[in-house]
């Protein structure tokens, strides 16, 4: 697979603006947001109130069963734990709702379309939840050893690139496990104390 056809975040940042300008695009990303700002009432431990909007949600790119695999790929990527991860974020909702925009980018319907395939092939789909773990596991290998080779690498690269987008541009990845707080300035710059670094 052509590695160079994976997504910049240029092309990431293009495929948000095209998808801005669909119909229908004020009523999800304003579901979308919003679901992630309940989480912030949740209990510590309780999963945020999923609104019937993305509850009921109908993929408009993937195929249903492609769009639960990757509901649960991006789950497994960004889990939850004491704070939110890719389900309360609505990472694989975010990424059906851009890719329908791609249709002017046929390159980007392609490299998805080989994805899922991919993840079919290797037995993703079918898998249980373990069965998925250790299948994302073993497709990420050659990401750490480059002598590895997994016929389901290129599906976990693009995944993971626009399941990294998609969640930190999300108020869950953003605001709540980021803490960011707007722009702000220093208003003092405190020298670096580590000694490793003060050796010339």
């Amino acid at each position: 697979m052509d590695f160079e056809s994976l997504p910049s975040r240029r092309d990431l940042l293009d495929l948000a603006m095209r998808a801005a300008a669909l119909s229908g695009a004020a009523e999800f990303f304003a579901g979308w947001l919003k679901a992630a700002q309940d989480h912030h009432g949740a209990g510590e431990h309780a999963a945020p109130p999923e609104p019937p909007f993305l509850r009921d949600y109908q993929p408009k790119f993937f195929e249903p069963d492609d769009f639960e695999a990757l509901q649960a790929f991006t789950e497994i990527l960004i889990p939850t734990d004491d704070t939110p991860g890719a389900r309360e974020a609505h990472c694989a909702h975010y990424i059906d709702f851009v890719l329908q925009a791609s249709g002017q980018v046929p390159k980007t319907q392609r490299a998805w379309r080989n994805a899922m395939r991919a993840l079919k092939s290797v037995g993703f789909h079918a898998a249980d939840a373990k069965g998925r773990e250790a299948l994302v596991e073993a497709m990420s290998q050659p990401e750490r050893d480059s002598s590895a080779r997994h016929p389901g690498y290129f599906a976990y690269r693009l995944i993971k690139a626009q399941n990294t987008f998609a969640f930190y541009s999300s108020r869950a990845g953003m605001i709540e496990t980021l803490d960011y707080k707007g722009d702000t300035y220093n208003a003092t710059f405190p020298a670096c104390n580590h000694p490793e670094h003060q050796v010339v």
